[in-house]
């Protein structure tokens, strides 16, 4: 990596930092975006534009499961939407998916119910959409996606001024 990208990376994520805590979020914020969004954003047009239908999420959810644990400055982490896929707030001794027992808020419970529906709707039929559900559309040229929190919302170009610098 030459001392230019560093440089460009360093203004564009750090360089209006005001404080500590400023730096540390825009790395965290050019790691994430580097690593996990672009990669995410990339693979999702390779697959539309082959033309198979394509449905794309940003998980924003900090699960309250992460309390005293992950440092409150981290929002939704990388997989944690995979505990209400399947349903671990319902989950409890062995079968849990984590050691530390969870107890779900109310609105986490309906979280993982919506969330589940969406994906046994995915695994049935190829489209997570039914009836009851806010409407998740496909990834189209105009790169529609679904953020998905405690309410979902439909939104487009998931970071794009930062996915136009990379």
């Amino acid at each position: 990596v030459t001392s230019e990208v560093v440089d460009q990376v360093y203004n564009e994520y750090i360089g209006n930092a005001e404080n500590r805590a400023q730096v540390r979020d825009g790395l965290l914020d050019a790691m994430g975006d580097s690593i996990f969004v672009l990669s995410a954003i990339e693979v999702a047009r390779y697959h539309r534009d082959a033309g198979n239908p394509v449905y794309f999420y940003e998980f924003q959810h900090r699960p309250s499961s992460a309390a005293g644990v992950v440092p409150e400055f981290v929002k939704a982490d990388h997989t944690d939407e995979i505990a209400f896929v399947f349903g671990k707030p319902f989950l409890a001794g062995d079968v849990s998916m984590l050691s530390k027992v969870w107890s779900a808020t109310e609105e986490e419970n309906k979280l993982s119910r919506t969330v589940m529906r969406y994906w046994t709707n995915f695994a049935r039929n190829g489209n997570p959409n039914g009836e009851g559900l806010v409407h998740w559309p496909q990834y189209d040229l105009d790169e529609r996606y679904l953020e998905i929190d405690l309410t979902q919302k439909a939104a487009k170009k998931l970071k794009e001024r930062k996915m136009e610098f990379w």
